[in-house]
C-alpha cells in the first residue's frame, strides 16, 4: 500500500480519475490513524502526505513521546547533536545552527538549557528545542550554574508550567536555587535566608532531589534528608518534611512527579555488583490521616499501576504504560554502564516483586560515542 503526496486523484482500470481515497479519509479517521505512530520521524512524514492529512492533524497531536539521551559531547561547534531514542532504540544526529556557539548544560523536559560553553559565569543562556530550532530567551546568567541544571516540571505548552529552576556549584555546604518564568527579566533565588548577604542561600540540594510542580519547588537537604515545600510564588516554606525512617543512609534520591503525586525514588545497591540495584519508593501524603489534621509524611508504596519511570543521571520522570505497549507497569527503567567500554544496557526493575532484569540495546547504539554515565542531558521530543 502506498501513500501519494502529490496527488489528489488516482486512475481506475478504464483510465477515468477518481478521487483520491486516501486524501477523502475522515479527518477523525486520520487522526486515529496518526495516533499509532509512535516514533516522531514516521509522525512528520504522516502529516505531509496532504493538505487534508496536514490539517487533520496538528503538531501538537504527536504521540506521547520517552526520552531522547544525548551524547555526552554537548557542544554546537559540529554542527550536530547526537541522541539515542529510549522507544525507537534508534540514534539520531540532528543538525543545529553553528552559530550558536553554545553548549547544553542541562534539560528542561522538552527543551535543552545552553550557554556560553567557556565562561557559564556570565553572559546569554536559554531553552531550546533542537527538532524545531526553537529557541527561548532566558534572564541573563550572573552566576556559575551547576551542570545538570534545569528543572521544569512538564510540557511548556501549558502555561501553568512555564518555570525552569536552576542551581549553582556549592559552596561549601551551600548551593544556591534560582527561578524564573519565561518572559521575566531577571532570576529569582528562592528559599529560605540562611545568612544575611545580597543572596539567599539554602542547604545544598542535589538535582537528583529537587523537582518542581503545580507552582511548589520539592528540594531535599543533601545533609538531613529533609525535603522542603516552597511555594515559588511567595518564596514561601510551606512544609518540611522529614525522611522516611526506613530510607538507608547514602542512597541516591530521585524527586519523580507522577500523576500529580510526589514520589521519592531511592536507589541503592544490594551488594557491589553492578546487576544487583534495587530501589524503595515513597510516595509524599498530604493532607490528613483517619480524618486528622497532619503534617505531610513520607509512605512507602509498592505498586504505582499502570505507570513506569525512567531514571538517568540526576532526572526521573513518570509515563503511562498504555502509551507505550513495548514497557510494562510498575516498573522502573534506567541505564547503567557495563562492565564493557562504552557500552550500557537497559534494565528494569519490577516494583512489586523486586526483581530486576536486563534488556537488549541494540548494538549499533553503543558504538564508542555514547557514555551513558557522562550523558547527563536529555529531551522530550517535541514539535512544538
Amino acid at each position: 500500500m502506498t501513500l501519494s503526496s502529490k496527488n489528489e486523484t488516482s486512475s481506475d482500470a478504464d483510465g477515468s480519475e477518481q478521487p483520491d481515497k486516501w486524501s477523502d479519509l475522515p479527518p477523525d479517521l486520520i487522526y486515529l490513524i496518526s495516533r499509532k505512530l509512535t516514533d516522531i520521524f514516521d509522525f512528520v512524514r504522516f502529516r505531509v502526505v496532504c493538505k487534508r492529512w496536514r490539517s487533520a492533524v496538528q503538531a501538537s497531536d504527536l504521540p506521547p513521546q520517552l526520552p531522547w539521551i544525548m551524547d555526552n559531547c554537548g557542544s554546537f561547534s559540529k554542527g550536530y547533536l547526537r541522541f539515542y531514542s529510549l522507544l525507537t532504540g534508534k540514534t539520531h544526529a540532528i543538525k543545529v545552527p553553528q552559530s550558536s556557539n553554545k553548549a547544553v548544560t542541562g534539560s528542561a523536559y522538552n527543551y535543552l538549557l545552553i550557554c556560553d560553553p567557556i565562561s557559564w559565569d556570565i553572559g546569554n543562556c536559554s531553552l531550546f528545542n533542537p527538532l524545531t530550532k526553537e529557541e527561548l530567551s532566558l534572564p541573563e546568567l550572573d552566576f556559575d550554574i551547576w551542570h545538570p541544571s534545569c528543572v521544569p516540571s512538564g510540557p511548556f505548552s501549558d502555561q501553568s508550567l512555564r518555570y525552569v529552576v536552576i542551581s549553582s556549584p556549592p559552596t561549601g555546604e551551600f548551593t544556591h536555587l534560582f527561578c524564573c518564568q519565561l518572559g521575566d527579566k531577571e532570576w529569582t533565588e528562592i528559599g529560605p535566608v540562611i545568612i544575611g548577604n545580597r543572596r539567599r542561600m539554602v542547604k545544598q540540594f542535589q538535582n537528583s532531589g529537587f523537582t518542581f510542580y503545580d507552582g511548589r519547588l520539592y528540594a531535599r537537604d543533601r545533609e538531613t534528608g529533609f525535603t522542603k515545600v516552597i511555594d515559588v510564588d511567595t518564596d514561601t516554606v510551606l512544609h518540611v518534611v522529614p525522611p522516611p525512617k526506613s530510607e538507608l543512609v547514602g542512597v541516591f534520591v530521585y524527586l519523580v512527579v507522577s500523576c500529580g503525586e510526589i514520589l521519592r525514588v531511592c536507589k541503592y545497591e544490594k551488594n557491589s555488583s553492578e546487576n544487583h540495584r534495587a530501589f524503595d519508593i515513597y510516595r509524599l501524603e498530604l493532607g490528613n490521616r483517619d480524618g486528622n489534621a497532619m503534617d505531610p509524611y513520607w509512605i512507602e508504596i509498592d505498586n504505582i499501576s499502570n505507570q513506569f519511570l525512567f531514571l538517568h543521571e540526576n532526572h526521573g520522570c513518570a509515563f503511562r504504560a498504555e502509551d507505550f505497549p513495548e514497557f510494562l507497569g510498575n516498573s522502573i527503567y534506567f541505564f547503567i554502564e557495563t562492565s564493557k567500554r562504552n557500552s550500557f544496557q537497559l534494565f528494569r526493575y519490577d516494583i512489586k516483586m523486586g526483581t530486576l532484569e536486563g534488556l537488549d540495546v541494540p548494538a549499533e547504539n553503543v558504538r564508542g560515542w555514547f557514555l551513558p554515565r557522562k550523558a547527563r542531558s536529555w529531551f522530550i521530543p517535541s514539535l512544538c
